[in-house]
């Protein structure tokens, strides 16, 4: 468990080298003797959502001078709406994304600063030196972001398939190619219908796959120059020939992959760690693996940390947002939200309980996620680093599935990356 710290503190700091209704919060001040509002938003459903209200309603019932309020949102349009929202003052007091969508913020003075209300032994003294760094890399060096979860996309197989087949976890591209079209023809042929593989995130796909080829999605001068190497325009190619041949599913009609996986209409899928618990498998066995890396090239997936960022409002309302955040991450609510998540924990005293020592050796999502932990990396935390992952996500889809020219498409969104991160 040791070397899970170590090794994200590694991947962190080797990020910091690349990159140098929601209203104003209720009622100010707790006029008329009413708590003043704190307003979250965030993507979360199921059992993630559950837990959130649940410590939500043990902060509101430990005290009297704020309520927080927790909104699910949308998942598509996310990032856009939150900031649209905050830019015109209407938004949330905190969000739960990624240290790096503070980035954003910072500048021009929304982003809040959680060095003014926390202690070091309530959030530095507990993480490592990387997760410390992603939670201050910004232009002014303040804390503003609390990372709460480590996660990472994982392959997810139907074991009774791969032993149907006679399959090993593939490791590679070419190899899940390959087990894919074993499968899917085999099973045809017994008048079945599935399909091969599929990934929720394209843009986590196509960012490892870039690393994997020796290229960048952002570089060190924060520039997205590597997308129209050949490379990277063969392996695209490489995908849209998987999809027309039926092996390869870009976008799922469902949005995740999670529900039609466990429904048998997928033999795999690529999806987070912390997607395990919202799979239900009818009728067989899941069995994990690390994602397919490009034979020969560079090792690499993708680190995601999902934080805590908050917004400022007013003096009480920013104190209630940074109490609440400091709520979340105590160990005895930490604890369990990982359990629930299916997650890794930033924090040194929850990772040493022996309850979460139990959790992680019993998962098998913690198991793959923990097989990549040598060769896992952070995205990349610069000013524009969400308009790059919504253009190169689109061009994937205009490429595979709306049949654009694949050099077009990639230098239409390279393009778009670069005129953001200029910016």
């Amino acid at each position: 468990m040791k070397k899970l710290l170590k090794v994200i503190s590694l991947a962190l700091v080797a990020m910091m080298l690349v990159a140098c209704s929601g209203g104003k919060g209720g009622n100010e001040g707790g006029e008329s003797g009413s708590p003043t509002q704190v307003v979250f938003w965030h993507t979360l459903t199921d059992h993630d959502e559950e837990m959130v209200q649940e410590i939500v309603e043990k902060f509101n019932a430990s005290q009297d001078k704020w309520e927080v309020v927790q909104l699910t949102q949308p998942l598509e349009g996310f990032e856009a709406k939150v900031y649209e929202a905050v830019t015109n003052g209407t938004g949330p007091s905190l969000v739960w994304l990624y240290p790096g969508t503070a980035t954003e913020y910072v500048d021009a003075g929304f982003a809040l600063d959680y060095g003014k209300y926390l202690t070091d032994d309530q959030y530095k003294n507990r993480v490592s030196e990387g997760v410390y760094q992603a939670s201050t890399d910004y232009t002014d060096g303040k804390l503003h972001a609390l990372v709460c979860t480590l996660t990472g996309s994982i392959m997810f197989y139907n074991k009774e398939l791969l032993e149907k087949y006679n399959l090993e976890i593939p490791q590679t591209w070419d190899d899940l190619y390959n087990a894919c079209k074993t499968v899917v023809d085999g099973e045809k042929a017994e008048g079945k219908e599935i399909m091969g593989f599929g990934p929720d995130s394209p843009d986590v796909v196509a960012i490892d796959t870039l690393y994997q080829l020796g290229l960048s999605y952002i570089d060190a001068n924060k520039t997205a120059n590597d997308w129209t190497d050949q490379k990277f325009v063969d392996w695209i190619d490489f995908w849209k020939k998987a999809e027309s041949e039926g092996y390869f599913q870009l976008v799922d009609p469902e949005g995740y992959h999670s529900g039609p996986f466990g429904n048998q209409q997928y033999f795999c899928y690529t999806g987070s760690s912390a997607g395990m618990n919202y799979i239900t498998p009818n009728g067989f066995t899941i069995v994990t693996g690390p994602v397919p890396q490009v034979a020969g090239g560079r090792q690499y997936a993708e680190l995601t940390a999902r934080a805590l960022v908050g917004f400022t409002k007013d003096e009480v309302t920013d104190e209630g947002a940074a109490a609440f955040a400091a709520f979340f991450t105590e160990a005895e609510n930490n604890l369990p939200f990982c359990q629930k998540y299916s997650a890794s924990t930033p924090f040194k005293d929850v990772e040493t309980s022996e309850v979460y020592q139990e959790y992680f050796n019993g998962s098998v999502a913690q198991q793959a996620f923990a097989s990549m932990l040598d060769y896992m990396y952070a995205r990349t935390t610069v000013v524009g680093q969400s308009a790059c992952k919504d253009a190169i996500t689109q061009a994937f889809k205009n490429a595979v599935i709306n049949g654009e020219d694949t050099l077009t498409a990639l230098t239409t969104a390279q393009a778009q990356a670069n005129a953001a991160l200029s910016e």
